[in-house]
Formats: structure tokens, C-alpha cells, sequence
């Protein structure tokens, strides 16, 4: 279809303006799927066409059920096209019927995914999305008849309802109380059973809160809404029983196994083209109307006119930024994928097909709101005070929480709590939005305060977690979850969380200044020194920082280690932190880029643990090279460029950067497996027999760090208290890049020129032809203003 296609492999490619994925090829190494959210309703569309949907939260919420397996990837709402005179049907979709076909084409798109598919002279395109506004999905398909005769032909709907939480080991009782009805072009589905308790606190005593829907715009010439009577017993969805009927059995009734099935008939003269629209959603009791939204929803016209303001809304979000570099896979993951991925699959939808998430992390989606700095600051406002109101007035927060009914495990992670005034410094720092500091947020266990007080309280309970050599303690876990035994005694220690907090005080430290508590300020002044003096005392082994330190004592991260010797996240954040002297930050990322810097990215840790360490945790339980036991685990290898980067190591940062950019590995896809258009959580180590693998797409906070080091660091343009400030680390043999960035109603396009074929040094700075400063004042007058900044030796 398209000339020119962008890191083609044997299963797709990009097209040209690197927006969309098109897959020529069902028979991917893994699923290859699309997560699709309006932030309230969501669904995945895998290459296959299989798939789910879910309300919420894909836990709690989960609308139409699935089960994870990647390898059958045999869960979905299925599109049946029959031919009536022969018999023969296959899916719109390749799955579930897996036809032979003259043409299988998967486009997956911003907020939407399409299928094309050509069987016995009969072409099929099915475009899946979700409304931008409204809970419901819409599934607009059309038929073309390419032969010579005209065809009688019918569509059939098919999928099996969850409703509510997904536990499938409860399904044959949760099956009992769902409650089926057909009326005019749709089925209508509620539960008398909901997942919280009564007024009285009695559980299975009260109704779920929503009404779900299935209906067609075209009329509707059978239907069921039992399982068994569509496949048959013992039968299939690749061969299910009903199809091999005239019309579908009618049955509905609450004493059956509860699906969903609608069929439609069409008649194609050869030549002529039609087409259907099939909607499912749900409407909350009481405040939506099922009826109502089906009405508006599901007709050719309405899906038309919601398509465009899906495509709309998405170029709002996606559009306000954009990179043109000498790099096209940097530019398809800045530009589009990176930022698309972050809101769509880990802020709005919460979700994936590796990992089903129920609720929010607190400092998982707190960094990935980052991404709507350049897309819609006031967002990433909301999601901060949001996460404030999950904090007890002690300081410490939930872990994460159910985003439906509330709850959760309040933490034992020393630094979940910290990147509340991390993140909030870091949004006022680029917005100049201190007002957000005054806003007054409740606390999980009563009462309120402002956020700069919920900020302090965090940093004031820390400051009570530190070890006699004033290193703050690991407790359960820190960033990395799998170190869960290293100081659950209390008495282990974290350099990595040290060095985190060095900078958080020292970017915390002028919001507490202009609000004048000097005492706090002074305060974050001494720990910064008494944090910089233990680090350098007692972190330091000679070649590189150590971990952290078990509550037996015994080192982590250090040559007198057999396994796990060194850690990428203590050199990395040395660095970033500017916690140690030029001298030892040279050493630490030497050794970082020397034993950890692959292929495909750094390393975790090297060695990899080869055997469970009961005192460290399960970190080590995972086989050697996988995650984050010796393999690339994405969110910390992003971090790897941002320090190369301030080295000004250009070669090393843009080395660690490309292994980790999904468009690169489009070359040795069959060993890479994951989409090669979003990150992945992880790739296997060189120890792992599947070295490269990538694993655990979609939901990863890697995504939103993705991007804010191609553009922070790499291209080096960084918004600072109201200044845009230039400081590309480039690889030499780029002549240049051009970045444009929106701020509300104000455009800055930025070239950056590099005519002495330099990494690093900008020596002159243009602003409207003017002189300026590598730091350009941002004004809002409504203009575009053009600055071009030359790399040169001063």
C-alpha cells in the first residue's frame, strides 16, 4: 500500500509519517496489539483480532473476559462473515476462524486499529475504537463484493461477558447471576451481584452499578445470549456449532453460560459495497442511559463523526511537540508512539496483555504523567493532587490503590512516598503553576492540607528512616521492587534511594525558599550534606558505588559480591544526583558503560543471580537474564542515557539509547518478539538462551522516560523556570535537528545546528534573528518564534 515504509520487517512496518503500524502477517513471534482508552472506558485489540474491554479498571471492571495467554491469544469479540449459499464463514479478524485469505492487513493507529481481510472475493475492513467521550466501543465493519456474482451474506457477533471483577475460578457462580435480555437491535446485560458490601456490610448483597450493551445499526436477523447454544458442547469458536445453522437459536434467559452474539444479514451485487456497526458499552444505573447511548452511537453516520473526534483528540494530545531528526526511529517514538503508549496504555488504560493492573501505582503513574508536559499540562496537574490524596497524614502513601472502591497496601517502599514533592517540583518547575502548591488535598486517613505541605510530610518521614551512618534505609523495597528482603528488619540501606533523594532536596529546596520556611529549607540543606558524606564514605568500592547494604550489613553491588557485583541505578543516579566529585562519576559510568552497556541497552545488574538469595529477594528467584535479574529492564536503562548524557558521552548515551528504541529492533524481530512500536518493560540479558527478547509491552513507566530523554537529553531541550534550554549531546555526524514545541498558544520552532560535526557545545544563539542565550525566555504572545542555536568550540 505505501511506497515508502519505515523499518520493514517480514510481519510490517511504519508508514511513512511513522503514525501508524501496519502488520502484513498474523503469524507474529508474540500478540501485537493496540490499547485503545478515552481514560474511562478501554480495550486492547490484538493484531489477531482478539482482544477485551474493560470500565475503570481492567481488574475490577473487566466488561468481556479474556485470560492471559499470549501463546493461543484465542480471547476476544469475534466478527463472523458467512457466505449463506455455500456454508463457509471466516472471522473479520483472522482470528478466531484463521481462513485462508488473498490479503490480511492489521493498521494499528492512534485510538484505533484496522483490519483488512480478503476471502473468496469478499474484502472486509473493520475499524475498532472507542468513543472520545462516551463509554463505548464501536466496531464499524465493511464488506465489499469483489466477484462476479452476487453474494447473500451474514455478519455474526460473538463474545462472553465478564461484568465486574474477573475472578474465573468464582466463574460458574458469578455466571448465575447475570441476567440477559434482548431488545429491538440489541442485548442489554445486568448483574445482580456486585464486588463491594452493603449499607450493612454484607458482601453478595448488592447489584453491579452498571447496565452492559451489545447492539448493530443494521436489523437484526438472530441472535443468542448463551454460550453453549453458539459454540456447541464441546464445541469451538473456530467452528462453533450456531453457524453451521440458518439463523442463530434466540435463547436468552438467565440459565445458560452468558455471552453475546447479534446477526446481521447483507446481499452484495458484485461491486457494491455495505457496511455495519456493531457498539458495546455499559452505562452506569442511574446516571447514563443504555438506550440513549446506543442511539447515538451506533449508526455509519455516528461512527464517522466519533472517528474524527477520536482522531482529534489524539492530535491535541500528540501534535503540541515535534522532533525532526536524522534519526527516524527516535523521531516515530518522540513524535507519536512513546507519548501514545504512555497515556493511552499505562495512564488511562492501566493495562496490557502481560500485566492487568487494577488500580494505580503511586509513584508508577505519578512519573508517567510527565508526558502531559508536553501535551496537556492541567492533566498532569490533576493526576499530582490525585495522588496526594492517597497519602496518610504521616507522610507515608498507599503503594498503589483500587481506582474502583478505593484501597490498598499502604507502603513499606522507602521511596514510593518521595516522588509526590519529586514530580510536583519537577511540574512546577517546568509550568511556573505554584499556585498548585496551595491547593488543599485530603489525606487517605483524614483530615487535609496543602499540597506543599503533603510534599514536606513525605520528606519529613523519610528523614526518620535513616541508619546510624546517615544513609536512608531500603525497608521493603525501593525502586526496584525485587529487592523485598534486603531491609525488611529496618537496618538495610539504600545508596540508590541516597542519591534520590540528594536531588529531590536540592530541587525541593526553592519551592520551600519562595514560600519562606526557611527552618525545612535549612533543614534539606544538612541531610544533602550528610547524604553527600555518607554516599562518598561508605557507598564507594573503588571501581563503582555499591547498592545498597542488607540489614545483616553485607554489601550489595560490590566486588566482594560473587553475583550482582554491580548496579546500573547507583552509577546512573551518581551522576543525575551530582551527588560525588567529576573524578568518581567518570569512573562509576566507565565501568557502567563497560560491563553493563549492551546491544540492546544496559543492564540491570551483571552478574545475574543464579540461585534464589532468601536475603535479597526475589530479584534473584527470576532466571538468570530475565527482567531485572541481569537483563535490560527499560525503565532503568533510560536513566542510563540521561547520565551518559551529562558526561557529554554522546556515543555511549545514544548507544544506550538505540538498544532500547522498539523501531530499531525491527531487524531482528524474530528475536526481539515484542512491538516493534511501543517499549517493553524488559529484554533478555546475554546469559538468557533468548538474549533480546523483549517481554511485558504496553504496561511499563519506561515509555514516558522514553521520551523525556530522547528529547531532555538527548536533543537537550529542557523547559527551566520559564526558560527553554538548548544542550543537545548529539552523535557527531548529525548536521543538525529541528524541534517545535507548542506552549499554550505560543510556538518556538528550534534548529540546532552542527556544521563542525561536534556532540556537544552550543556557541551561538539566535532568537526572531536576534543574539540570545542557550536559555530562551518563554513568552506567550501568540506568535511563532524561530531560534537556532550552532553547535560550535567557544
Amino acid at each position: 500500500m505505501w511506497k515508502v515504509r519505515l523499518f520493514e520487517s517480514k510481519y510490517g512496518y511504519f508508514t511513512p509519517d511513522g503514525r501508524e503500524y501496519v502488520i502484513v502477517d498474523p503469524r507474529t513471534p508474540r500478540p501485537w496489539v493496540n490499547v485503545i482508552s478515552n481514560g474511562d472506558y478501554s480495550m486492547i485489540a490484538s493484531h489477531t483480532g482478539s482482544g477485551y474491554s474493560w470500565r475503570g479498571n481492567a481488574g475490577q471492571n473487566r466488561i468481556t473476559r479474556s485470560y492471559q495467554d499470549l501463546i493461543k491469544d484465542d480471547w476476544g469479540k469475534y466478527y463472523y462473515i458467512r457466505d449463506r449459499e455455500s456454508g463457509r464463514f471466516w472471522s473479520a479478524g483472522w482470528k478466531p476462524v484463521m481462513a485462508q485469505y488473498s490479503l490480511y492487513e492489521v493498521v494499528h493507529g492512534m485510538g484505533y486499529t484496522v483490519y483488512r481481510h480478503r476471502v473468496e472475493d469478499i474484502y472486509s475492513e473493520m475499524k475498532v475504537f472507542v468513543s472520545a467521550k462516551a463509554p463505548v466501543e464501536l466496531a464499524e465493519i465493511t464488506l465489499k463484493n469483489e466477484g462476479a456474482t452476487t453474494r447473500r451474506l451474514d455478519i455474526t457477533s460473538y463474545f462472553e461477558w465478564v461484568l465486574g471483577n474477573f475472578p474465573d475460578e468464582h466463574r460458574e457462580f458469578h455466571k448465575l447471576f447475570i441476567v440477559p435480555a434482548f431488545r429491538d437491535r440489541a442485548i442489554y446485560v445486568r448483574k445482580y451481584l456486585g464486588q463491594f458490601p452493603d449499607g450493612k456490610g454484607r458482601w453478595n448483597n448488592t447489584d453491579w452499578n452498571q447496565i452492559a450493551f451489545h447492539g448493530a445499526s443494521e436489523p437484526v436477523k438472530s441472535y443468542t445470549c448463551d454460550k453453549e447454544s453458539f459454540t456447541g458442547m464441546y464445541g469451538s469458536q473456530e467452528r462453533p456449532a450456531a453457524l453451521l445453522e440458518d439463523e442463530l437459536p434466540g435463547k436468552c434467559d438467565r440459565f445458560g453460560d452468558p455471552c453475546a452474539a447479534l446477526q446481521v444479514e447483507m446481499v452484495l451485487a458484485p461491486g457494491q459495497s455495505k457496511g455495519v456497526v456493531f457498539t458495546t458499552g455499559t452505562a452506569i444505573i442511574g446516571e447514563e442511559d443504555p438506550e440513549e447511548l446506543l442511539k447515538s452511537h451506533t449508526s455509519l453516520e455516528a461512527s464517522r463523526r466519533l472517528f474524527s473526534e477520536v482522531k482529534e483528540m489524539w492530535d491535541g494530545l500528540l501534535e503540541a511537540e515535534k522532533v525532526e531528526t536524522p534519526d527516524p526511529a527516535l523521531n516515530i517514538m518522540t513524535n507519536y508512539w512513546s507519548k501514545y503508549q504512555a497515556i493511552s496504555g499505562r495512564l488511562w488504560g492501566k493495562s496490557g496483555y502481560y500485566q492487568v493492573s487494577a488500580g494505580y501505582g503511586f509513584r508508577d503513574q505519578l512519573q508517567d504523567s510527565q508526558i502531559f508536559l508536553v501535551a496537556d499540562p492541567d492533566l498532569m496537574r490533576k493526576q499530582i493532587l490525585l495522588h496526594a490524596q492517597h497519602q496518610f497524614r504521616e507522610g507515608d502513601v498507599f503503594h498503589w490503590w483500587f481506582t474502583i472502591g478505593g484501597g490498598g497496601p499502604r507502603t513499606g517502599c522507602s521511596d514510593d512516598l518521595l516522588w509526590l514533592p519529586f514530580i510536583a517540583s519537577q511540574y512546577v518547575r517546568e509550568t511556573l503553576d505554584y499556585g498548585i502548591l496551595d491547593e488543599e488535598m485530603s489525606f487517605a486517613d483524614g483530615g487535609s492540607a496543602t499540597l506543599y505541605e503533603h510534599c514536606r510530610l513525605a520528606i519529613e518521614k523519610s528523614f526518620k528512616r535513616f541508619s546510624p551512618r546517615g544513609l536512608p534505609l531500603i525497608g521493603e523495597h525501593d525502586w526496584n521492587d525485587g529487592m523485598n528482603a534486603v531491609g525488611s528488619d529496618w537496618k538495610g540501606e539504600s545508596v540508590w534511594l541516597a542519591q534520590f533523594m540528594y536531588l529531590l532536596l536540592g530541587r525541593f529546596l526553592p519551592l520551600s525558599t519562595k514560600r519562606e520556611d526557611g527552618a525545612f529549607a535549612d533543614r534539606c540543606r544538612d541531610v544533602m550534606q550528610s547524604l553527600k558524606d555518607a554516599v562518598n564514605e561508605y557507598a564507594w568500592d573503588g571501581e563503582w558505588f555499591i547498592r545498597a547494604t542488607k540489614d545483616d550489613g553485607g554489601k550489595i553491588g560490590s566486588k566482594q559480591n560473587e553475583e550482582g557485583k554491580i548496579f546500573l541505578n547507583a552509577q546512573t543516579w551518581a551522576v543525575i544526583s551530582d551527588i560525588t566529585d567529576s573524578e568518581r562519576k567518570a569512573v562509576a559510568m566507565d565501568s557502567a558503560g563497560r560491563i553493563l552497556l549492551k546491544d540492546f541497552g544496559a543492564l540491570l545488574l551483571y552478574p545475574a543471580f543464579t540461585k534464589p538469595a532468601p536475603d535479597i529477594g526475589y530479584i534473584t528467584r527470576y532466571a538468570p537474564g530475565l527482567r531485572e535479574n541481569g537483563g535490560v529492564y527499560t525503565h532503568a536503562a533510560t536513566w542510563a542515557v540521561w547520565a551518559f548524557a551529562l558526561m557529554k558521552d554522546a556515543t555511549s548515551a545514544y548507544k544506550a539509547y538505540s538498544g532500547i528504541c522498539p523501531p530499531n529492533r525491527s531487524a531482528d524481530i524474530d528475536r526481539y518478539m515484542a512491538e516493534p512500536y511501543v517499549t517493553c518493560g524488559n529484554s533478555d540479558g546475554p546469559v538468557s538462551p533468548m538474549y533480546g527478547k523483549g517481554g511485558w509491552s504496553w504496561y511499563t513507566g519506561s515509555a514516558q522516560w522514553l521520551h523525556r530523554v530522547a528529547v531532555n537529553w538527548i536533543l537537550g531541550i529542557r523547559v527551566d523556570n520559564g526558560f527553554i534550554e538548548i544542550d543537545p549531546v548529539i552523535p557527531p555526524h548529525w548536521k543538525g535537528f529541528k524541534y517545535t514545541r507548542k506552549f499554550k498558544e505560543t510556538v518556538y520552532e528550534i534548529e540546532v545546528r552542527n556544521p563542525e560535526n561536534l556532540s556537544h557545545s552550543v556557541a551561538t544563539v539566535t532568537v526572531d534573528g536576534k543574539g540570545g542565550d542557550p536559555k530562551v525566555p518563554i513568552v506567550n504572545d501568540g506568535k511563532t518564534h524561530k531560534v537556532v542555536a550552532i553547535l560550535g568550540k567557544k
